[in-house]
């Protein structure tokens, strides 16, 4: 969906705030919800439909455009600095002249990588640490600033991942690169996601959101595990990891085969791609474990 038209379906401008289009998305599902249409049940779930994906679409449009923050760090600091010259560097270098000189900026960029990767891991701590994945605990006051501040950070660091990511061919510091990257980013866009149901009143859409929570319960059981128990415990379990996550993936594309028309299925989605971006993770970062 054309990023134009999301904002003609919210009704909302450019301009406006992240909260502003939270606003607009949540007053539109309230016009629009079965409940409201019960003589137009059928098309309330398609307008339902429509509106999620605009939502989505939008809100990970918004985050994959960067942070002013992000960018103006990364621009004014002394890191940018000793990146440009590296990759200048690089430039006028033949292959056999630079060998030390492009172990030097490797082990640069693994050493920015790595801070970035510590920083979003430690929001994504956070995250857990005050139940955040709880809509209702997200809106409690205080807690809505808590996790728009996980958000920007998290936003941050994946800036500053696409930027290193710019600065080196190197095939294995590229895969890390963009791996680490894709699953902070698909974590956002699945924390975004409904998990909560306002109305069991169409059998269709209960059912569906049913199974959806099911995968989703998988899911959040093997995320915490990655992202807060073996940070605490020191190790990661993979017995409870990895059939979490193989059974919330059935689950999810179980979903979709079922209930296709549902206004489920854009959530199901999104967290199926999360799930296969936590799987990649797993097999690149804790292949030693």
């Amino acid at each position: 969906m054309e990023i134009a038209v999301c904002y003609r379906i919210l009704q909302i401008g450019e301009t406006s705030s992240d909260e502003e289009i939270s606003r607009s998305f949540k007053a539109m599902a309230m016009k629009y919800h079965p409940d409201k249409n019960p003589q137009r049940r059928e098309w309330a779930n398609e307008q339902m439909t429509v509106l999620n994906t605009a939502y989505s679409t939008l809100m990970s449009y918004r985050f994959n455009q960067g942070s002013a923050e992000a960018v103006q760090e990364f621009r004014e600091s002394e890191e940018v600095q000793r990146a440009k010259a590296a990759a200048e560097r690089e430039k006028r270098r033949n292959e056999e002249q630079n060998e030390y000189a492009k172990e030097e900026e490797r082990e640069y960029l693994i050493a920015r990588f790595v801070k970035a990767r510590e920083d979003a891991k430690d929001v994504m701590y956070k995250y857990f640490q005050y139940n955040l994945y709880n809509f209702h605990r997200r809106e409690e006051r205080g807690n809505r600033k808590i996790y728009n501040d996980i958000i920007v950070s998290l936003r941050k660091s994946y800036h500053l991942i696409k930027k290193y990511s710019s600065l080196t061919r190197d095939r294995e510091l590229l895969e890390h690169f963009n791996i680490f990257g894709k699953m902070i980013f698909d974590f956002y866009r699945a924390s975004e996601c409904l998990n909560i149901i306002d109305s069991y009143n169409d059998s269709y859409e209960v059912d569906a959101y049913r199974m959806y929570r099911r995968g989703d319960e998988c899911l959040h059981k093997a995320e915490k595990e990655l992202f807060f128990d073996r940070h605490n415990r020191g190790f990661l379990d993979r017995r409870k990891t990895v059939p979490e996550i193989l059974d919330s993936e059935n689950i999810f594309r179980r979903t979709l085969q079922l209930y296709k028309d549902s206004s489920w299925a854009v959530e199901s989605s999104i967290k199926l791609e999360y799930v296969v971006s936590l799987k990649a993770y797993i097999a690149l970062f804790f292949s030693g474990e």
